[in-house]
């Protein structure tokens, strides 16, 4: 088993098996939460954060996330500054383990956030942009600075 970071569900991506996947979203969670300050930017960092259920049968497709029809170069940006913060290593001496060398995965990663353009089609927002979000979801942890999220607890501290 294991996960697919794409852009789209037919489009070429990165995969990653279970315990790739979830250090993956570890080191991208670390800097999407401190950088995150936009509803579509902050609903990235919970997604992120969010992710530890279900490894194995969730998609991580570019084209499910509810890019704007126009200015969505800005949501790309922030992406960009995530995985090149990530691939600095930000923040982690915070983890509980030293991760294997993965510039390559975000590496790929970033090579598909740059080829990536947005469908023409507007997605239907995932609860994760609801206007009114849940606010005790952004509730940060103490130690590890990352989202709570729907589990109200850190996806680090496990």
């Amino acid at each position: 088993m294991g996960d697919w970071f794409r852009g789209s569900a037919d489009g070429p991506g990165l995969k990653l098996y279970n315990g790739a996947s979830s250090m993956f979203l570890d080191v991208l969670a670390l800097p999407a939460c401190e950088l995150a300050e936009t509803a579509f930017e902050r609903g990235f960092a919970l997604l992120l954060c969010n992710s530890r259920v279900g490894l194995g049968n969730a998609g991580f497709d570019l084209d499910e996330l509810p890019w704007p029809a126009t200015g969505w170069e800005a949501e790309r940006d922030f992406l960009l500054r995530v995985v090149r913060l990530a691939a600095a290593r930000f923040r982690w001496e915070l983890l509980s383990y030293e991760p294997p060398p993965i510039e390559v995965y975000l590496a790929e990663y970033e090579r598909l956030v740059l080829d990536f353009s947005p469908p023409a089609e507007p997605v239907g927002l995932p609860r994760l942009w609801d206007p009114e979000p849940v606010e005790a979801a952004f509730v940060r942890c103490p130690e590890h600075g990352l989202y709570l999220g729907d589990y109200a607890d850190c996806r680090l501290c496990l």
